[in-house]
């Protein structure tokens, strides 16, 4: 091999090495688009939402709860009223009122409860077919939910294995003449109807149990099959066979709706319903006065179910039943809380105690702890106190002799030390001295050292103002 052919193979082989690397690269780390289906916050918080979004696009108004308790049916409009998987929870008291919203010319959408095992030995003592169906649905959630047991000793196997057949036969034969007699199906009713109630959909006798028609196939792909095409195909397969169709009064062609893993069945004397879908298992609609009560199996219209097969347009004909546009939807099964349902129902009691509780606290508060002293005035100024002490004074007996007195004591205290050789005149001429020298009067300077205090406002104002001229004149 010449050179020239190795070296166009080396690079044809660099060439396909990296041309690999460049396909895998785009295969393994390149971003794509991928469609997945997701749910929002609000969806996963309301779980009618889908159907509340529809319904108000239709041009009904629609008014949601939370629950039953929630529910003050005086204040529901008429129309349409959907309890979303509140099957069995009604009290017989709500159950009435709601009974009674209906016949006078409303819907009621309902799911019944499921069957009671005293309900099932009632139904399998009239239809032995459905015992067995009953027991195959039974085995198989036996095999899908408990664990297995471990696994036997081989002894103890090939014991098992090796015991003969007939034995077997004989075994299960002694077993079956030593269960005791099973009353009659009435009895079985009787006892169940009462302990468990369910006061919405007792007066039509209807109730939900497995399908065993569904529990035979698998509508649903196994999990590690679960994002593959085919196992998805032959699982939508399945489910086409638990398909139940209705025909709406008027309409000519039938609704498809998902039978999935429930149907509905007929206690002994059960009502006929008023129509329903091709054999009775899905939908029915029975008569209540001028209105109708519809049980459905499943929850159709939850965000879940809502976009299978015709369940969306069931829902806007079954809203249709009635005239009335309003449609009032209780989302959930849950209880009244414990505070709202004392509050609903005890509010006037609640408001009283609360009223009492604050005027105790309040009477409780008002002498609590020591009696706080009054708060202190402002202080006033020196000018307001001498004020109020010379009107005080003034009005007293002998008051204006002693502010004479003090104001003429202080003025010649003042001079005796500022002149002292003044005061060895006589009185006559040292009066005269001080006026000539104050450019004063000399009956003003006699009046204010020698006379009694004036009772004259105007003359003792004078008298005061002179001695205090004589004192401005000798403090400089």
């Amino acid at each position: 091999m010449n050179d020239n052919l190795k070296s166009f193979l080396s690079v044809l082989a660099l060439v396909a090495v990296g041309a690999s690397a460049t396909l895998w690269w785009h295969d393994m780390m390149e971003l794509r688009w991928e469609a997945r289906r997701t749910m929002s916050e609000a969806a996963r918080k309301d779980r009618m939402l889908a159907a509340t979004r529809l319904l108000q696009q239709n041009g009904r108004v629609v008014n949601s709860v939370g629950s039953l308790g929630e529910l003050i049916l005086p204040k529901v409009g008429g129309g349409t009223m959907i309890l979303s998987g509140a099957s069995g929870t009604a009290l017989p008291g709500q159950a009435q009122e709601m009974l009674d919203w209906v016949r006078r010319g409303n819907t009621l959408i309902a799911e019944p409860r499921s069957l009671t095992s005293a309900e099932k030995a009632a139904l399998a003592a009239l239809d032995p077919s459905s015992e067995e169906n009953d027991e195959e649905i039974e085995d198989e959630e036996e095999e899908v939910e408990e664990p297995k047991p471990a696994a036997a000793p081989a002894s103890a196997q090939g014991k098992d294995e090796d015991k003969p057949k007939d034995d077997e036969d004989e075994e299960e034969d002694e077993e079956e003449d030593h269960t005791p007699p099973e009353p009659p199906a009435r009895s079985y009713f009787t006892a169940v109807a009462h302990d468990n109630k369910d006061p919405l959909t007792d007066r039509f006798g209807a109730r939900v149990r497995r399908d065993a028609k569904a529990c035979e196939c698998r509508t649903e792909p196994a999990a590690k099959d679960k994002d593959k095409p085919e196992a998805i195909a032959a699982a939508r397969r399945e489910r086409d066979k638990t398909v139940s169709r209705l025909i709406l009064p008027g309409k000519s062609y039938p609704l498809e709706l998902d039978g999935g893993k429930m149907e509905l069945v007929s206690l002994p004397n059960a009502v006929a319903p008023l129509w329903s879908d091709d054999d009775g298992g899905a939908v029915r609609v029975y008569r209540e006065g001028k209105g109708q009560v519809v049980l459905v199996t499943n929850d159709y219209f939850s965000n879940y179910m809502l976009d299978e097969r015709d369940h969306a347009q069931l829902l806007l004909a079954l809203t249709e039943l009635t005239p009335g546009r309003n449609v009032t939807i209780v989302r959930n099964l849950n209880v009244l809380p414990w505070y709202k349902a004392l509050w609903r129902n005890y509010n006037l009691f609640l408001i009283s105690l609360a009223v009492g509780v604050a005027l105790m606290f309040w009477a409780a508060v008002r002498r609590f702890g020591p009696i706080i002293p009054a708060p202190k005035a402002e202080r006033r100024s020196l000018l307001e106190h001498i004020d109020a002490s010379g009107a005080w004074l003034w009005k007293a007996d002998g008051g204006r002799q002693v502010l004479l007195d003090a104001a003429r004591e202080d003025t010649l205290a003042l001079i005796r030390r500022r002149a002292p050789a003044l005061f060895r005149l006589p009185e006559p001429q040292l009066w005269a001295t001080l006026a000539r020298d104050c450019s004063l009067l000399d009956a003003d300077v006699s009046e204010a050292l020698q006379q009694d205090a004036a009772s004259h406002v105007t003359r003792f104002t004078r008298q005061i103002r002179t001695l205090q001229e004589l004192r401005n004149h000798y403090e400089r």
